[in-house]
């Protein structure tokens, strides 16, 4: 049936089919001006869907479609038209969705619905997909008859649409339906078909396809040789384009070649590799296929434990499926364990059930396979006349599909039943049919054409190998080198790394060091500026002190002067003196006063100027006396004033200053 492959190269086909639309879809949401009916966007939606699990994917497709009916309604008849062919694509992707999942009346129930709108659009190419997919379906539910109906009324619209790839695809379906029916001839037809197609449009994936389905074939008739040619050229084409499970594909192919010559050990062998790319890949369908061939190969060696364990896992994955193919291919061989059991009746019963499931689904190679089965068993039985019935409808069956091996195996249990009854002539006549098959299908020359052929590929396969590992050695010595030159690269860094860190830390030691020689220096400037100013506080609060007195002694001989004028000396002469010690008293103290208390309190008096220029000398001269924290009485003692004039200034310079009655004036001036 249709591969993995098939499903990817279909996504490719209908993202680019919807590459022509955006255009228009853009164009017409512009003249219409309709919010939310942008076709861009639901592409988009289907494009996330594609990339998506089937859960997801089902509810972004449902979201798809939906907002592309609500669009429908409005646009020009151009715009329309792009909003139905991207619901179509929405309605068939959700449809592959449920196929994948096996749920295949939901399937065909969206692609009817993309159908009836390929149809309103009377686009060619849309119908040959609807339909297409209609027979994909029947094919997965081995309807046969409607698969082929449907795969050439596919083609005929694949033709007017002048799609090579669709044409591929139909050539292809009706190939597995005649190989599944077993009109292995006609199945041949369709493959070369198929593979012409493919061929002259340079399609080399489809090709390695072809290979692969035409191996199957050749294999079913007989004819060993040119089915291993077919898979080799298959798998090393799927190789060079990295398809590892069509690769598998192609190993399980070669695995059941092997089976058929009686060789389980290097089935197994292809089987496993096989196996082991599907379990990756977690495909239930061909994990179905692989645990069936994996029990024949076990069984084959008589290993029977392995065969029922891989058998019971295939039939179960089978029933999920519900592929009456599968089933009946698991029947089958369940029937042949139970025959190796000597257990007749139950081996009898499944190879009826498997006959009834071929038979209902068309498969003749396969019904006759199950035949020549029952007439052995009931050989076995000793039911000869029974057993030569079904050995005869066997053996017709197989003639109309040309499978060798299976009227080979008729003619023997012909030949066998004959002889059991007495009858050597028609035994021989059978036994001769029988040597006549073997020679057809098992001759030496065949088998050993298969060995060389494998041969070859396998020695072309290490020729690859070896070029590979060439290259990987090349690869790694470059690495090697490259490598190298990074860590001379890194030690060298790390070495300048520490260099450079040596460095900093010995310039931060010196700096330190030298900061500690200055922050020394300057602390002991600091300490000596403390203890100067210390002094000249000292000096200035003596002074102070000694003007004081001075100013104290002045005034008593002052009022000592006032008692004098009262007496009889000279009152003129007194007064003269009075005015001359008043005149001296105040100023010549304030000057020696300033020059200390500039000293000690620099630029105090600059600041008052500048900040307060409507302060009196006299009034600087209080603030300096209330800077150096003098009470009233101090400085009215020093100055010579009354201890109401002096308050009265203080009053006025507050004033003056701005200074709240609740404030402290000494604080205040002190902040200056």
């Amino acid at each position: 049936m249709r591969t993995f492959l098939s499903d990817l190269i279909k996504s490719i086909r209908f993202i680019l089919l919807l590459l022509p639309f955006l255009f228009c879809q853009e164009k017409v949401l512009s003249q219409s001006g309709k919010a939310g009916c942008d076709s861009a966007s639901i592409t988009r939606i289907i494009g996330q869907a594609k990339r998506t699990s089937s859960d997801t994917a089902e509810s972004l497709y449902k979201k798809a479609i939906q907002k592309a009916k609500d669009c429908l309604g409005s646009g020009s008849r151009n715009g329309k038209k792009g909003i139905t062919k991207t619901l179509i694509k929405a309605y068939l992707g959700l449809g592959l969705n449920y196929y994948q999942g096996l749920a295949y009346d939901k399937a065909l129930q969206n692609y009817d619905a993309a159908l009836l709108l390929a149809k309103s659009l009377d686009d060619p190419y849309e119908i040959a997909e609807c339909i297409f997919n209609f027979a994909e379906v029947f094919l997965e539910q081995s309807h046969y008859k409607e698969a082929m109906e449907k795969y050439q009324e596919s083609m005929e619209y694949y033709v007017k649409a002048n799609d090579k790839s669709g044409s591929f695809w139909c050539y292809t379906g009706m190939g597995i339906v005649q190989k599944q029916i077993g009109n292995l001839k006609d199945a041949i037809i369709c493959y070369n078909k198929a593979l012409d197609v493919a061929i002259k449009s340079g399609q080399k994936d489809e090709t390695a396809i072809c290979y692969n389905n035409l191996g199957n074939v050749y294999r079913k008739r007989g004819d060993f040789s040119k089915a291993m040619e077919s898979y080799q050229k298959a798998i090393t084409q799927f190789r060079d384009l990295k398809d590892d499970v069509a690769a598998s594909d192609c190993m399980n192919n070669i695995g059941n070649l092997y089976l058929d010559n009686g060789d389980p050990f290097r089935a197994l062998d292809y089987y496993n590799q096989s196996l082991k790319i599907v379990k990756a890949k977690n495909d239930e369908y061909r994990l179905i296929i692989r645990y069936k061939n994996l029990a024949d190969a076990y069984a084959d060696l008589k290993d029977y434990e392995n065969a029922e364990q891989f058998l019971k896992d295939a039939l179960k994955l089978a029933e999920k499926s519900g592929d009456k193919s599968f089933l009946a291919s698991c029947y089958m061989q369940t029937g042949k364990l139970y025959s190796i059991k000597n257990d007749r009746d139950i081996a009898i019963a499944y190879y009826n059930k498997s006959y009834k499931l071929f038979e209902q689904i068309g498969a003749k190679a396969e019904q006759a396979d199950a035949l020549v089965e029952i007439a052995n068993l009931e050989l076995s039985g000793g039911e000869i006349n029974s057993a030569i019935r079904y050995a005869k409808d066997a053996l017709s069956l197989a003639k109309q599909t040309g499978t060798l091996k299976a009227q080979l195996e008729a003619n023997d249990c012909l030949s066998n039943c004959y002889e059991k009854n007495g009858d050597a002539k028609q035994a021989l006549s059978f036994l001769k049919e029988v040597i006549t098959y073997k020679d057809s299908i098992y001759s030496s020359d065949k088998y050993r054409t298969i060995e060389e052929i494998e041969a070859g590929f396998v020695q072309h396969e290490l020729k690859k190998e070896n070029t590979a590992l060439t290259q990987n050695s090349l690869l790694q010595k470059q690495a090697i080198r490259t490598r190298n030159s990074i860590l001379f690269l890194l030690l060298l860094c790390l070495i300048l790394s520490i260099a450079l860190v040596w460095l900093v830390y010995k310039r931060q030691k010196e700096a330190k060091r030298k900061s500690g020689i200055i922050k020394q220096q300057h602390e002991q400037k600091i300490e000596k500026l403390n203890e100067d100013l210390t002094t000249k506080e000292r000096e200035l609060t003596s002074k102070t002190v000694f003007i004081n007195q001075k100013n104290q002694l002045l005034e008593r001989l002052i009022n000592e002067l006032e008692e004098l004028k009262k007496n009889e000396i000279s009152g003129a002469a007194i007064q003269h003196l009075q005015v001359q010690l008043k005149q001296e008293l105040a100023p010549n103290a304030w000057k020696e006063f300033e020059v200390q208390f500039n000293e000690v309190h620099p630029g105090f008096q600059t600041r008052l100027i500048e900040q307060y220029p409507e302060l009196t000398p006299a009034e600087r001269r209080l603030c300096s006396f209330i800077r150096l924290d003098m009470n009233t009485r101090e400085i009215s003692s020093l100055t010579g004033h009354s201890i109401k004039s002096i308050e009265v200034a203080r009053t006025r310079v507050r004033k003056k200053l701005s200074v709240p009655h609740e404030h402290n004036l000494n604080n205040s001036i002190s902040l200056i």
